[in-house]
């Protein structure tokens, strides 16, 4: 199984703190965002591979690659995503397509996470959304309806605050035997010129043709999506 991580955008909402490198390698409590992940997915002891999907000022990344790689043996490969500036993270999933089939764990590149969260969502048998059940709601928060048994029903942000009974913080596993029909959609959009999706709308057609996906409370545990200075801000609080 391998670690998917996102970091192709420009992260243009954290200027001036990205004008000059890509928002995963913006320092919190010393430690770059990319750091943290790379050092938890040691740590997880659960992935033979990591993949970034790069864009923004992939020479950056690259070389920061390679220098974490000549002190850890986590091979991480790099796929990219040269329209990064014109696409959303749907294409550049897809651009990592050849590295999916053998199932995977999808982040957002610029989560920061307390120890656990990632080995509770590589742990768990199913294809599921790492979810925050415990969070306040707002209207821009990707939320999630469920059925009786505990499968989402819906997954959108357009779901209303009262109906949501969670948000889903951008992190998810896909097995193996959901991983074709994740890519396949994910083409689908972009033979149709939606090129500019969340791969969340992948989802969403799945969902509406009975794919089976669960959810994972990580509610109990700290985590932070870095958008914008007031995120920094208390991502500092919490992890710096």
């Amino acid at each position: 199984m391998r670690l998917v991580i996102l970091v192709a955008g420009v992260g243009s909402r954290l200027r001036p703190l990205t004008d000059d490198r890509p928002k995963c390698l913006v320092e919190i409590g010393g430690q770059t965002i990319l750091d943290r992940f790379l050092q938890q997915a040691v740590e997880t002891n659960a992935f033979q591979e990591v993949v970034l999907i790069t864009g923004y000022r992939q020479p950056q990344i690259e070389a920061a690659v390679n220098e974490w790689q000549k002190t850890h043996d986590l091979p991480v490969r790099l796929a990219h995503n040269e329209r990064y500036d014109e696409t959303n993270n749907g294409y550049s999933l897809l651009c990592a397509k050849d590295y999916l089939l053998d199932g995977f764990v999808l982040t957002d590149g610029d989560l920061l996470l307390e120890d656990g969260i990632l080995r509770r969502v590589a742990g768990s048998a199913e294809s599921h959304l790492a979810v925050d059940m415990q969070m306040k709601l707002d209207e821009e928060a990707m939320k999630f309806v469920l059925d009786e048994n505990g499968y989402v029903t819906e997954l959108s942000k357009e779901i209303s605050v009262e109906r949501g009974l969670g948000e889903s913080i951008g992190l998810c596993k896909i097995n193996a035997e959901d991983a074709p029909g994740v890519i396949g959609h994910l083409a689908k959009l972009v033979e149709q010129g939606e090129e500019n999706e969340y791969y969340e709308r992948a989802f969403q057609e799945l969902i509406r043709e009975s794919w089976k996906l669960k959810v994972v409370d990580v509610g109990d545990l700290r985590w932070v999506e870095v958008d914008d200075n007031n995120d920094m801000a208390r991502a500092e609080q919490i992890f710096g």
